[in-house]
């Protein structure tokens, strides 16, 4: 059972209304440029920030709250979200409404138990009072109802590792401490792989399998504190057949992606994140290696939930039809459906699932919706 059972979306950037929506162990989220993935991913992203105290950063960073109220606030006038986690036991729920100042706050904000043997026509509810201009669901310390929908949301994360020029946080020297989790972009890779390497060495090896299938000429990292600093760490690396120096800089931009992706998606259990987020995971990638990913997603989410966004009808090949979500615009803005395998039963009799969204087949293309 997914740890997350259900989210509902209204007034979010492009997501007008997104009732219950089902959420399974992994979910692929197809679409064309402009349908609203992006914003989909980025609504959880939006969670994790207000359990994390950072509600009016994020609103800052956003250029203010007529960027992400939908259609601005002469046509919305609240962000609510609701999540339900395994078989609707634990629940949240937030509104929240703009101020004078292109801010946005919460002005109500729920947690809910619902214990169906003894009350079965709904859940019990808890208000949160809200700390200042912050969500009350950032304070450190939850109790109630509230404490366990606080420490899933702390521990979910959107990854995006697009990132992979000159300037890129993964070629650059990290702080050796900075390894309780992955960061979002990958800028601690070489710390977090250090602590793999010394607390979780079969965690560690599996990884280092993992990117020999993709680069066979890979033979392992090699990860030790920078001579002249010692608390800090860079990401270098053995050739199988040379003695020369390589770093970060000497791979290719695929190969630092799939290296980031494989140590998010085989990490221990104990250090991953609840919920996995990432965005378009399959740029860059060779299609062997996007295989590949695949797996690991699967592997991954018998333990822990999965949502990625894509544009590849290769890794779209690599799923069945139920765990496939379609983004798609119209007049009521984002929308999204779940692809019925019945209905495609057919089809797949000839075709790949990949092959039929490039026909137009299962929507979520431009002009095929």
């Amino acid at each position: 059972m997914p740890a997350l059972e259900s989210i509902t979306i209204k007034g979010f950037k492009s997501i007008a209304s997104v009732e219950k929506l089902q959420l399974r162990p992994i979910n692929v989220v197809i679409g064309p440029n402009g349908a609203g993935k992006s914003n989909f991913i980025g609504a959880f992203a939006f969670l994790h920030a207000i359990r994390e105290g950072r509600l009016q950063d994020y609103v800052l960073k956003a250029n203010g709250a007529e960027r992400i109220l939908y259609f601005g606030s002469k046509n919305t006038d609240r962000v609510l979200i609701k999540i339900a986690f395994a078989d609707w036991v634990n629940q949240y729920e937030i509104t929240l409404v703009p101020t004078s100042a292109d801010e946005l706050v919460p002005s109500e904000e729920w947690g809910y138990f619902w214990n169906k043997s003894r009350f079965p026509k709904g859940p019990l509810g808890e208000g949160i009072r809200r700390i200042g201009k912050e969500a009350g669901i950032s304070a450190p310390a939850q109790h109630g109802i509230s404490r366990y929908v606080a420490n899933h949301l702390e521990r979910w994360r959107v990854y995006h590792f697009h990132d992979t020029s000159t300037s890129s946080p993964m070629k650059k020297t990290c702080d050796i401490g900075d390894n309780r989790f992955l960061r979002p972009d990958a800028s601690n890779l070489a710390a977090f792989l250090f602590r793999l390497k010394a607390q979780f060495p079969a965690a560690y090896g599996l990884v280092r399998r993992s990117v020999q299938q993709v680069a066979p000429f890979f033979d392992d990292f090699i990860l030790e504190p920078v001579a002249l600093k010692p608390d800090s760490i860079r990401l270098e690396w053995k050739h199988k057949r040379s003695d020369a120096y390589f770093d970060a800089a000497a791979l290719s931009d695929g190969t630092l992606r799939f290296i980031a992706l494989a140590t998010l998606l085989l990490q221990p259990e104990m250090l991953r994140p609840s919920v996995i987020l990432v965005d378009e995971p399959e740029l860059g990638l060779h299609p062997y290696a996007i295989t590949l990913l695949a797996s690991l997603v699967r592997q991954a989410s018998v333990k822990t939930q999965v949502i990625l966004s894509t544009q590849s009808p290769l890794l779209l090949d690599q799923f069945p039809p139920e765990d496939v979500l379609v983004a798609s615009q119209g007049d009521s803005g984002t929308t999204f459906t779940r692809l019925d395998a019945d209905r495609l039963a057919e089809w797949l009799n000839d075709y790949s699932l990949g092959q039929l969204w490039e026909k137009g087949e299962l929507g979520g293309r431009p002009g095929g919706d």
